[in-house]
């Protein structure tokens, strides 16, 4: 699946580049990965709230890391023109998404304490994971090598639908930063209390954290021109 045209900022322009050049640059690097991250303003807020969303999926049960959540990504393929290709393309094939500006990289919040009850549920222990050589991308141990992962804030053309491909994904949620902080869904409908939510690594839910602090520096910036 090609990925869709889109317009990027010059923040990102480091991975325009193909992954054949980026891992001939950092020759310490195994893989290349791609995720994105997209917003939506809470379609149905409270009274006293209107906190963006994010959009994460969770991966199928029989995958590995089963049932953890995450942003949509995979591995940048050979095919993919540059790595920004690959995000375009993954979000496209994981969500149904399609990209239109490619904002921000994303890094990670601040390390901290875990509960135990959210540390138990990781795939990846927080040991296993850094920043990359260049600054802008999250590198873990895997297979025994080290692989980097580039998130992006993308904007999209539209969130109204998410479509999931059944064989790797289970569910779709959108989030808001204080659910993420507390790993817990938001509650099903006649529910009274969300599900607990289980993340692929600690480097995926810090990720996810400064995707907000991210996308709220982006809108307070768009304020700022107008």
């Amino acid at each position: 699946m090609a990925a869709p045209k889109y317009t990027f900022d010059a923040s990102l322009a480091g991975f325009n580049i193909s992954r054949a050049a980026f891992l001939a640059a950092n020759p310490h690097l195994a893989r290349v990965m791609a995720a994105a991250m997209v917003f939506r303003p809470n379609p149905d807020p409270p009274l006293t709230s209107s906190l963006p969303q994010t959009l994460l999926i969770c991966r199928a049960a029989t995958d590995t890391y089963p049932l953890r959540w995450e942003v949509p990504g995979g591995s940048v393929d050979a095919s993919d023109a540059t790595i920004l290709d690959g995000v375009a393309r993954e979000l496209l094939e994981e969500s149904g998404l399609v990209a239109s500006h490619m904002v921000a990289p994303i890094l990670m919040s601040p390390h901290e304490d875990l509960p135990e009850a959210v540390r138990a549920g990781l795939g990846i222990q927080p040991d296993d994971e850094g920043l990359g050589a260049e600054g802008l991308t999250v590198t873990f141990v895997e297979t025994g090598n080290l692989w980097a992962k580039l998130t992006v804030l993308v904007r999209v053309r539209s969130t109204e639908e998410v479509r999931l491909t059944p064989e790797e994904h289970e569910e779709a949620a959108w989030v808001t930063e204080e659910q993420v902080r507390r790993a817990e869904l938001p509650p099903a409908e006649g529910e009274a209390e969300g599900r607990r939510m289980d993340f692929v690594s600690d480097g995926v839910r810090r990720s996810i954290l400064d995707g907000f602090r991210v996308y709220a520096q982006s809108i307070s910036g768009e304020k700022d021109r107008t």
